[in-house]
């Protein structure tokens, strides 16, 4: 069986699952499926090795579950996975990333718990 992989928009969040504050990030409902080598699709129940953006391992999660959301009604448990203190606060720092969506627009949450810091690449 082939290792999923994934990677985030920065290692900043990547700090952040390795220090055990990130739980949860989002993505366009396109974006579910293999993006390439270091992407693979989002399944719950599957384990996925978190690269850094230079494609080295560095953590393992386990993903937990997924919802569909809305721009307009972020979920609490989202935002503060997201390391953010209220749903506003989520908006502002997705806003540029999500294009500037109406307030119908969906998107997907997963949630995941690091299950092994620090892997050596």
């Amino acid at each position: 069986m082939q290792e999923k992989r994934i990677q985030f928009v920065s290692d900043d969040l990547v700090g952040q699952i390795v220090e055990g504050r990130k739980t949860a990030s989002c993505v366009w409902l396109d974006q579910l499926g293999d993006e390439d080598d270091y992407n693979h699709a989002l399944t719950v129940g599957e384990y996925y090795t978190v690269c850094n953006l230079n494609k080295q391992p560095v953590c393992k999660i386990r993903i937990l579950c997924m919802e569909l959301c809305t721009w307009n009604k972020i979920p609490a448990r989202l935002w503060r996975g997201e390391t953010n203190t209220s749903a506003s606060e989520f908006r502002s720092d997705h806003v540029e990333y999500f294009n500037h969506p109406s307030d119908e627009f969906e998107f997907v949450a997963y949630y995941f718990k690091l299950v092994e810091p620090n892997q050596v690449g």
